[in-house]
This record gives structure tokens, C-alpha cells and sequence, in this order.
């Protein structure tokens, strides 16, 4: 930012407004391109990054796409943008979004795009794509739709043209497009004036160690994951707020297209929660057909990391009327207990409804015991159909003793506590032991791979099944779930693994891998 705009007085503040809606506008059709892969192709070094180096130390945000010609990861992203309706959307949006009139960029860009292409948000308000160039006369004819870049004022003896909101200019090897004030700090850095972020000790540091055949990275500071990332809307807006938390430093990501499908590689850096890992131990006892799985250290983190997506912590208004009723704590009496860790399953019933499992180690069985009872009755009476009384009946369940308020054919609420592990599942199934184990679908090999001795997190989503659960219970009609329906079949499942890592306990890591048959 100029210092010119630092000190702007009051009055200027509706202009900067204007600017910093400008900015945004910007940022989402530069994000649309770099996540859409316009273009790539083949070989196996590193991508080149001299985009960083236009860039002031100071960015907020910095995304990066490689577009090498002669890289084999690039075009493998390139065939997956076209294999997947919602990139490729992406795709057909920027056409409409860089030029005054409608942008082919087979036709357009091709041509004259170099290796790379990146966008950064320098501050909130000013925004820059920096485009390598590898035909400047090609990509002249573009600039020519905006206007006459040769009649415009210079800075620092580059012409840029300034058309609205926008600025244009050629800066060393790259045709930079945004708002004036980044173009000028690209210029500046471009010919030796501020410390570029390529050379920033805490960018080096966050960035080191990325996948060597990625094609997309990222890089955010906190101030980055909070301004640009979490005050944006839609899928933007909830990656800030899952990303935030405190004593971060910095968010780094990497995009590497393979064989199979698509890598992710996630690093925040500083703010590690402290005692979050866990041994995955009741992984074995998901049953192998689980259309879904989630494992984590407590239930009391599920209910941190929903209060910074803005929802609602675990069972909401419900949950604390039962708990009132009960005359217990829910947090200190149910939730606090199960702490060593928990495993939440979705599995299909032989009738085809859905059934949803919780299975926990509790520390403290008798609480969790005497809690779950004292729960029974106002449960009961909430969940009773018109005209009945329905009660919790005891009955044996794999071994155990287990609880069931049947209430329909497709609901009946059925619990166990034993063995230090408490159960809890929407259908006496859920409580049965699993035939065969999650551990060994060949779905979840693919993507989760060798499970770690100790993670923070573990996720496992078949997105075929869920699809099909979907089908059955109509959830796809539902018309944000219509939209992605298309999309999400493409893809035959899904895993992540979050832990911290070993080097630098501050960090957090995360693996996440696309099947994409």
C-alpha cells in the first residue's frame, strides 16, 4: 500500500471502499483461474516461482499455479480440470471476468502465458495477477482490449494503465493486472526497491519442504487468513475459519495432481493445540462398509471447531434443554469424559436409511454411564410419537448390555457403556459388532494410506456411498446438494490425516487425498 493511501484522510475512506470491493471482485476470479489449472503439461523439477519476487514481503495472501508447458503434473491437472464440472465452471467464469469483452482463453491466453501464473493480495485493498509472459506480443493484443498501455502515465518509467479500479503493466517478465497500488509495489520490486516476499525468512521457512511435483501452492499470513480469507463468502469464508486459530503465523498449501487423483498438502504454522493427538484405536471397530468416518481426540473439540464456523456446538438447544431436564451437565457430566478418543461412523441399514454411530473412550465410565441414564426418560418423552410413552429397554447387544428407545422402524436411539468405550447410535445396529474393519476397504487405503501411530485427526468420506444414502433419503433434492451432486460423483472418495509435526510441535500438517478414478 502507498503511503499515500496510509495516510488517507476520512474522506476518502468511501473511495477505498469502492476499491476494497474492487479487490475482492479481483481475488475471486484470479483464485477461480489458479484453482481452475487454464493451462499445463510436462516434465518432473520443481515449478518456477519468479512471481515471488514481485511480490512485497508484507502480502497477505499469495497463490501460485504452475503453467509450465514441459511439466507432466501440470497437465494432469489440466485433465482434471476438465474432468470436474465445478473447476471447470471455474474456468468459463474467468473468461467473462479479465477483459471487456467475452475471453476465449484457449484462444487468448494460451498463447502467450510463461510458466507460471500468480495472484497475491497485498493488503486488503489492493490485489495483483502476475502472469509470465512468453510472447509479449500476443500478450500486448490483450492489453490493447483494455486500451492504450504506450499513451499512459509511467511509474518508475513503466507505463501502466489505469482503466477504473484497474491498472495493467508489463513488470520484467510478467504482465501484471490489478489495482494501481499493487502494480506500483510489483514495479518497485521488480527493480530493487523493498524486501520481496521470495526472500521474507518466515515465507522460506513456511514454504520449505512442499511436494516437489505440485502445481498449485498457497501461502497466507494470519492477518491473510483472517482479512481476506475469513471475512470472504461461500467456500472462502469457512477455509478462513477453519484455518484461524490462535498463535498462528502463517497457512501454507500444495496442490499436486497424480495418477489417482488429487494431493493436498496443508501446513499452519505455530498455534498447534496442545494435547490433540490420539491413537486411532477405534478405527478397527468401524465397520468396513462405513460410508463415512471421522476420528478425533474429544467431543469437546468438535464443539470448538463448529463456534469457529459459526454453528452451533454439538446437540445446541436440544442438548442443554435434555441436559436441564436431567438435572446434569452436559459438557461436564457427557461431553469432558470422552477425551482419549472418539469415532463417528456413518453406515448404511439393510432397509437403506442411514445409521449414524458415535463409539468413544470415555475416562470416567460410571459418569458417562449414570449420565446417559438420567437421559433416558427426558429423551423419551421428547421423542415420543402422539399417543405413546415410549421407554429405553435393555437388551443384549454383542456381549453387552445395551439401551434402545425404539420410536420408528427407522429411529430407535440404542446406546452401551463397557469396557471403558461408550456407544451410541441412531439404530440397535450400530451397537453390533463390525463385520471386517474400515482399516482394510480398499477405498480407504487409497486415500488414507498407512494410518499414523498418532494424528489429530482422521477423515474418511466414500462419496459414492454417502451419494447413494443421499439418493434414498432424498437429501439430493435439497438444491445446494443438487448442484454438487455432479461434481462429487467424480470423485470415489476422500481422506485426510491432520497431525502435528514432529520437527516443530508448534505446526500442524495435513494430508488430504482425492480418489478420482
Amino acid at each position: 500500500m502507498s503511503e499515500s493511501q496510509r495516510d488517507a484522510p476520512p474522506r476518502r475512506l468511501h473511495a477505498l471502499a469502492g476499491r476494497r470491493r474492487a479487490a475482492f471482485g479481483l481475488a475471486a476470479v484470479a483464485a477461480a483461474a489458479l484453482l481452475a489449472g487454464v493451462l499445463c503439461a510436462r516434465a518432473d523439477d520443481e515449478p518456477a516461482d519468479d512471481a515471488a519476487r514481485l511480490v512485497p514481503s508484507g502480502a497477505l495472501v499469495y497463490v501460485h499455479l504452475s503453467t509450465d508447458p514441459d511439466r507432466d503434473p501440470d497437465a494432469r491437472l489440466a485433465e482434471l480440470v476438465e474432468r470436474l464440472p465445478a473447476l471447470a465452471r471455474l474456468r468459463d467464469r474467468v473468461a467473462g471476468g479479465i477483459a471487456t469483452r467475452p475471453l476465449d482463453l484457449e484462444r487468448d491466453v494460451r498463447p502467450w502465458l510463461g510458466d507460471e501464473l500468480a495472484y497475491a493480495a497485498v493488503s486488503p485493498a489492493d490485489s495483483v495477477v502476475l502472469a509470465a509472459v512468453a510472447d509479449r506480443g500476443e500478450a500486448q493484443a490483450l492489453v490493447d482490449r483494455i486500451g492504450d498501455l504506450d499513451a499512459a502515465e509511467r511509474y518508475e518509467g513503466v507505463p501502466v494503465l489505469v482503466v477504473g479500479p484497474t491498472a495493467v503493466a508489463f513488470v520484467g517478465e510478467f504482465l501484471a493486472v490489478g489495482t494501481e497500488a499493487a502494480v506500483h509495489a510489483a514495479v518497485d520490486r521488480d527493480q530493487g526497491a523493498g524486501e520481496p516476499l521470495s526472500e521474507l525468512p518466515a515465507y522460506r521457512r513456511a514454504t520449505a519442504d512442499r511436494p516437489e511435483e505440485r502445481s498449485l501452492d498457497a501461502y497466507a499470513t494470519a492477518a491473510g487468513v483472517r482479512t481476506v480469507l475469513a471475512q470472504g463468502d461461500g467456500p472462502l469464508g469457512v477455509l478462513g475459519a477453519l484455518l484461524d486459530r490462535p498463535g498462528l503465523t502463517a497457512a501454507v498449501a500444495s496442490l499436486t495432481a497424480e495418477e489417482r487423483g488429487l494431493r493436498v498438502r496443508v501446513r499452519l504454522a505455530g498455534g498447534a493445540p496442545r494435547d490433540a493427538a490420539f491413537e486411532p484405536m477405534l478405527l478397527e471397530r468401524v465397520p468396513e462398509a462405513a460410508a463415512a468416518y471421522a476420528g478425533i481426540r474429544s467431543a469437546l473439540r468438535i464443539g470448538r471447531v463448529l463456534g469457529r464456523l459459526g454453528l452451533p456446538r454439538p446437540l445446541g438447544r436440544l442438548g442443554d434443554a435434555l441436559a436441564e431436564d436431567a438435572g446434569i451437565e452436559l459438557e461436564r457430566d457427557l461431553l469432558a469424559p470422552l477425551s482419549g478418543e472418539l469415532a463417528i461412523a456413518v453406515t448404511r441399514a439393510e432397509s437403506g436409511i442411514p445409521v449414524v454411530t458415535l463409539k468413544a473412550r470415555t475416562a470416567d465410565p460410571r459418569r458417562t454411564g449414570s449420565a446417559l441414564a438420567r437421559l433416558q426418560e427426558p429423551l423419551a418423552r421428547r421423542l415420543a410419537v402422539p399417543g405413546t410413552v415410549p421407554a429405553f429397554q435393555t437388551a443384549q447387544i454383542g456381549g453387552v448390555e445395551a439401551f434402545t428407545l425404539r420410536v420408528t422402524p427407522e429411529l430407535a436411539p440404542s446406546y452401551a457403556v463397557a469396557d471403558g468405550s461408550v456407544v451410541i447410535s441412531t439404530t440397535p445396529s450400530g451397537l453390533e459388532p463390525p463385520r471386517g474393519t474400515l482399516a482394510a476397504a480398499p477405498a480407504f487405503d487409497a486415500t488414507i494410506g498407512e494410518v499414523p501411530d498418532r494424528a489429530d485427526s482422521l477423515v474418511f468420506l466414500d462419496l459414492r456411498a454417502l451419494l447413494a444414502l443421499g439418493e434414498q433419503t432424498g437429501l439430493t433434492a435439497i438444491p445446494g446438494l443438487a448442484a454438487a451432486r455432479d461434481d462429487l460423483s467424480r470423485v470415489r472418495a476422500a481422506g485426510a490425516v491432520i497431525a502435528a509435526d514432529p520437527a516443530h510441535p508448534s505446526d500442524t500438517t495435513a494430508e488430504l487425498f482425492l480418489e478420482i478414478p
